[in-house]
């Protein structure tokens, strides 16, 4: 299970205008099973439940409105599309047919939709916080390609769409910062590096494979010292007003996206609201740090 009310989460941060949330048009766009041009069904759910089209939850909590988005998508069985080709292609070979390049890519596509057409629809889902008072808006996702049909229902939902949160300036300079110092105050917090770090050469940091992660303080030092950059950085943040109130997460040197964010646990018996509160503080907490930092 991920998501905001999971033990942790990722988390991207919008700009979102409060004034612009509008119950009645969410629940214009809610999930059905009707599908799409592109072969998906989505639509919006209640937070965490994908059957939940009738927003028993309660998409106002607070300060925030809650809501998830559930995509449904289908993916033929890779070793199902290559085993239906192979025999294919033993068919044309015994009738002396020889298959070239462009008639072999254009068998294995058909193939691939036929079996699409035919399988199972997988159901994810991507849960939404907006801030009402802050006017900001985290969907629980690290990743760009889910982000596609999330803005554009966001946007047909709520006529515009949401501005990322991004860095305004070298984010791997602050992060050496950080890690050399050992603590930066930024938003009511003070941030501390957590002892793991990915780190390449500029020319490398579109080479997945070429990124060292190291996971020891002084290691990430050295590989300051000889010229390699911070990508992604674990940090581990102390409120200043609160000192027992912590959070530790990934962050990337985009400021993208926060990964594996630590959400608390409530105490055993509370209610749900109660519970939903509380990671949404926490998730609101490590927003309030990015923006910050997108400031800085």
């Amino acid at each position: 299970m991920s998501g905001f009310m999971s033990n942790s989460t990722a988390l991207m941060v919008f700009m979102a205008d409060s004034a612009k949330f509008n119950e009645s048009s969410l629940r214009q766009h809610v999930f059905t099973p009707n599908i799409d041009a592109d072969g998906k069904r989505l639509g919006w759910v209640g937070l965490g439940d994908p059957l939940d089209t009738d927003f028993s939850f309660g998409l106002e909590q607070g300060r925030f409105a809650a809501f998830s988005l559930r995509v449904d998508t289908r993916k033929a069985s890779s070793a199902a599309v290559n085993l239906q080709l192979a025999e294919a292609l033993r068919e044309k070979a015994a009738t002396g047919e020889k298959v070239k390049g462009k008639v072999k890519k254009e068998l294995k596509e058909a193939i691939t939709a036929t079996l699409t057409s035919k399988a199972p629809f997988i159901p994810t889902l991507i849960d939404c916080l907006w801030d009402l008072d802050k006017g900001r808006l985290l969907v629980s996702t690290a990743s760009v390609k889910a982000l596609s049909p999330f803005i554009g229902l966001f946007s047909q939902t709520f006529g515009f769409e949401p501005e990322p949160v991004s860095s305004k300036s070298d984010m791997t300079e602050l992060f050496a910062e950080i890690c050399r110092n050992e603590q930066y105050e930024c938003g009511g917090f003070v941030l501390s590096p957590f002892g793991s770090a990915s780190l390449a050469t500029p020319g490398q940091t579109e080479d997945k494979a070429l990124v060292a992660v190291q996971n020891n303080i002084n290691a990430v030092a050295l590989a300051l010292d000889e010229g390699l950059k911070i990508q992604k950085v674990r940090l581990m943040a102390a409120s200043q007003a609160s000192p027992d109130f912590q959070l530790d997460f990934m962050l990337d040197s985009a400021l993208a996206a926060v990964s594996g964010l630590k959400l608390p646990k409530a105490e055993k018996g509370a209610e749900e609201d109660a519970e939903f509160l509380l990671k949404a503080d926490a998730c609101s907490s490590a927003a309030d740090i990015v923006e910050a930092l997108a400031s800085a």
